[in-house]
């Protein structure tokens, strides 16, 4: 009995761990935005592209809004639900300020997302993508 116990203790924190997210698997890529509400997105491949980095032990997310650096607290509910916490960002002058307020404006309306074939997926409310990463 005793040794039931130690293994369903075991068993029990093995499946709490940060590791058995999804977003586990999202870390140490830099996650580039190539369409936003169905319309690709130009990308020239640098740092200033609109990204997303995933830090699943912190459950924060920060990159570029293809201006200012962004950040953002995130939670995975259930499976395949996420939403994110409010946004924050420096404060710089930009050219592109209305696709950044557009892509910001959409990440507070997700939901939900899909992982596959190395795409990230982010869907709204009617599980339509509304947020595509590669």
């Amino acid at each position: 009995m005793r040794n039931l116990l130690v293994l369903s203790a075991i068993l029990f924190v093995f499946s709490c761990s940060s590791k058995s997210y999804p977003d586990a698997k999202w870390e140490g890529k830099p996650w580039t935005l190539v369409e936003i509400m169905g319309i690709p997105v130009q990308t020239s491949g640098s740092i200033q592209d609109a990204h997303l980095e995933f830090d699943s032990r912190r459950r924060e997310a920060s990159g570029n809004g293809g201006c200012n650096r962004i950040m953002a607290p995130y939670e995975i509910e259930k499976k395949g639900q996420i939403e994110f916490g409010e946004i924050g960002l420096t404060r710089m002058a930009c050219q592109n300020a209305a696709f950044e307020n557009k892509f910001l404006e959409t990440l507070k309306s997700v939901r939900y997302y899909s992982y596959s074939g190395g795409e990230l997926l982010f869907k709204n409310g009617r599980k339509d993508v509304i947020l595509k990463f590669q």
